[in-house]
């Protein structure tokens, strides 16, 4: 199976096998106040300490491509919430996509770095496995953030959107990310969207 089979045809089952929290009372009746909304709902706690639990319904064979296609839904979702305010609830209202971290005194949003980093820390995530499909993994997310913002939301550029992500200060290669996988993939991200 290829990413984009596996993007389209088990991801969107396989995310719903994670184990999810909803926000707290106060969070829930003062939704303007945090920016979530009545779906807003949490996977992997802090540091992702629900790994285990999150991937133990995941087909072993599919683990890569499932930790590249969640880590994808989160930036995208991130980079949509914190750049693009005012089309945020229209990608919203029409993603619903879950959040990457926990709800205490307030939401707590996770880096996305750690949907590659930790599982790879871990033994989880085949290095070489990744680095057969990289490529088409990246054109999948470029083709899909064409697709998408060229019908729903056409005022944001692919070219544009992608490079809110590169040049955020969070998602920059630090020495712990030296040689990682995330690193590949943030390589090749910002390679491709200096080629657009």
């Amino acid at each position: 199976m290829k990413v984009q089979e596996y993007r389209k045809n088990e991801f969107p089952g396989d995310l719903r096998k994670l184990e999810f929290q909803r926000p707290n009372s106060v969070i829930l009746n003062n939704p303007e106040s945090f920016r979530t909304d009545s779906n807003t709902i949490y996977f992997g706690g802090r540091d992702w300490e629900n790994i285990t639990n999150d991937i133990s319904n995941i087909e072993k064979n599919n683990r890569e491509y499932f930790f590249l296609c969640l880590f994808t839904i989160t930036i995208i979702d991130l980079t949509m919430f914190t750049y693009y305010k005012e089309s945020y609830e229209t990608f919203r209202r029409l993603t619903m996509y879950p959040k990457f971290g926990w709800s205490g005194f307030g939401p707590h949003y996770e880096n996305p770095k750690k949907l590659l980093l930790i599982p790879e820390n871990e033994g989880l995530l085949n290095r070489k496995k990744i680095e057969e499909y990289i490529d088409d993994y990246i054109d999948l997310l470029i083709d899909e953030c064409n697709s998408f913002f060229g019908i729903k939301i056409p005022e944001i550029t692919t070219k544009d959107f992608i490079s809110k992500i590169v040049h955020d200060n969070e998602f920059q290669i630090t020495d712990k990310d030296s040689n990682s996988v995330f690193e590949m993939v943030y390589t090749k991200i910002k390679e491709k969207i200096n080629s657009l």
